[in-house]
């Protein structure tokens, strides 16, 4: 089947999702195909479009649990039927219930064994019993027998058996290292400003890319990407100490794999990698991490992210204070880019509570709590998530008068990130009023701001043409079809088409292929070439 015109997409209806489930279950649970294989024969093969979220939470209302636990596939294997699958299969039930043993003999053995010299190291084993206090003198006396020399094993709980366990000690070596040249506890430093945008311009164009890509923009967004790429000739790319450039930097490129351009993902890694050969010293930290990244495999990422995640925040904890402010920083930071890959995930471990990061930082409260009127709106509670955006409001207009007390773009995106669920959820007016907050506080930052004004319009078109709102209709898509125009004129200016070393590399040539799309004759252009940052 074609793929329907721009015009055709539209969010499926109910009726649409209940036409279409026969369908969807028999790829997703009897073939056991993975979820963006099925979004793209749905797509392509039945005209049903629609995000990943809306997928998930269908996948979660019809109960399509594609693992069992451990004890319903052992109860099947022995030929009882668990009262919750009973509508399914039995040949497709037990093909299931092997698998989720399969995996679960796999984790075992995978786990870490108890190192067998735990109990001779044992103080309790070892060490005799506390004799009593004695105020006599006792003289010395040389001991009958030669004192044992104490050999300590090789720690059993980490090995490097893998790029994974390799990728992990690295970033443990680079966190230490960044705490002895960093300059984290001056959160205006010009270092952490040079970080942080870094880091901005490269979601901004990842994400940029992949957003334009879903709406049918291919030229876009392969212009986005390629600004991306112009950054790895910036030999100070990834040079800054700032904290969140390695997890950045994995889940921005995990973003893009899961997203469904793999291959794109793989050539980012390979990109990061010689890159790092290219600028840095071997001995550096920095060249060990950044290096081990072209060596990670895209099927990698998403499963690495948590334990990156954990690593690099069990090394800062036992490095600055536990009061600062950056430690609640990197816990915000990590629950939003875990929600991004599960929206069920549990943050208990990521979430303090906004009486304790108020005791740190009263500005940064405010994202956390934006973060928990969007769980709210997850989980239903629409009343509950009102009531906190009306808080954030009011604390919101205190900040704005204090100088540099408030991060007016951070506010934007989370303010996005809350109109986006709001709209999976079907509340337009809700997510109308928090795209339109979203708008006023992004739109003072050029550098950034067009790839998330260019997304927060065509939602608002999308709305306001479901509403049947012609007026809206007839102004947002004004505003885009400007933003569309500028973004492409700037990217022609700004891209660097221009051949370098990679170019014998088979992917890195299809890229700069596509990349030239973009202007109609790059190499006659009268704007002297750029080079991005990111």
């Amino acid at each position: 089947m074609a793929s329907p015109g721009r015009d055709q997409r539209r969010a499926p209806s109910g009726a649409d999702w209940e036409r279409f489930r026969p369908i969807f279950t028999h790829l997703y649970l009897e073939d056991n195909r993975p979820l963006p294989e099925v979004m793209k024969i749905m797509r392509e093969h039945h005209g049903l479009w629609a995000s990943e979220k809306m997928y998930k939470n269908k996948i979660k209302q019809w109960g399509l649990r594609k693992y069992l636990k451990e004890g319903e596939a052992k109860q099947i294997m022995e030929g009882e039927v668990p009262k919750t699958s009973r509508d399914l299969d039995l040949d497709s039930l037990k093909r299931k219930a092997e698998r989720a043993l399969k995996r679960k003999r796999s984790r075992k053995s995978s786990q870490p064994q108890a190192s067998p010299f735990a109990s001779e190291l044992s103080p309790a084993a070892s060490s005799p019993p506390p004799s009593p206090a004695s105020e006599a003198v006792v003289p010395y006396s040389k001991p009958t027998e030669a004192l044992q020399t104490i050999v300590v094993p090789s720690p059993e709980g980490f090995r490097i058996a893998s790029v994974a366990e390799q990728f992990l000690f690295n970033l443990r070596g680079w966190t230490h290292d960044a705490f002895v040249h960093g300059d984290w506890d001056v959160m205006s430093s010009n270092q952490h400003n040079r970080g942080r945008q870094a880091s901005r311009l490269l979601s901004s164009s990842l994400t940029a890319g992949i957003n334009l890509f879903e709406n049918g923009k291919q030229d876009l967004a392969w212009a986005q990407w390629g600004k991306a790429f112009a950054g790895f000739q910036n030999s100070e790319l990834f040079k800054s100490w700032y904290y969140e450039i390695p997890m950045a930097l994995l889940f921005e490129v995990g973003r893009v794999a899961f997203s469904g351009h793999r291959q794109l993902a793989q050539l980012l890694l390979k990109s990061v990698r010689r890159w790092a050969h290219t600028f840095l010293d071997p001995k550096d930290s920095r060249h060990a991490l950044f290096s081990v990244f072209g060596e990670l495999e895209v099927e990698q990422l998403r499963d690495l992210y948590p334990r990156a995640a954990r690593s690099m925040y069990d090394g800062l904890k036992t490095r600055i204070d536990k009061r600062n402010k950056l430690l609640y920083e990197v816990r915000l930071n990590r629950a939003l880019d875990l929600l991004w890959y599960d929206p069920d995930t549990d943050l208990t471990e990521w979430l303090p509570q906004i009486s304790e990061v108020d005791a740190v930082s009263p500005g940064l409260s405010v994202y956390f709590m934006l973060l928990q009127a969007y769980r709210l709106v997850a989980q239903d509670q629409y009343d509950e998530a009102e009531e906190i955006c009306s808080q954030v409001q009011r604390r919101l207009t205190t900040l704005r008068e204090i100088p540099g007390g408030i991060d007016l773009w951070r506010v934007g995106l989370a303010y996005r990130r809350l109109g986006r669920q709001q709209h999976a959820k079907g509340r337009y007016a809700d997510a109308r009023r928090s795209f339109n907050t979203a708008l006023k506080y992004v739109q003072n930052n050029n550098e950034l701001s067009k790839s998330v004004l260019i997304e927060i319009c065509q939602r608002q078109q999308s709305m306001a043409n479901m509403m049947q709102d012609a007026e809206d209709v007839f102004f947002w898509t004004r505003m885009l079809e400007s933003l569309e125009q500028d973004t492409k004129a700037q990217v022609i200016e700004e891209l660097d088409v221009s051949k370098d070393d990679d170019e014998d590399d088979i992917e890195n040539e299809k890229l700069l292929v596509k990349r030239r799309r973009i202007s109609p004759n790059p190499s006659r252009s009268s704007t002297p070439a750029r080079r991005g940052t990111w």
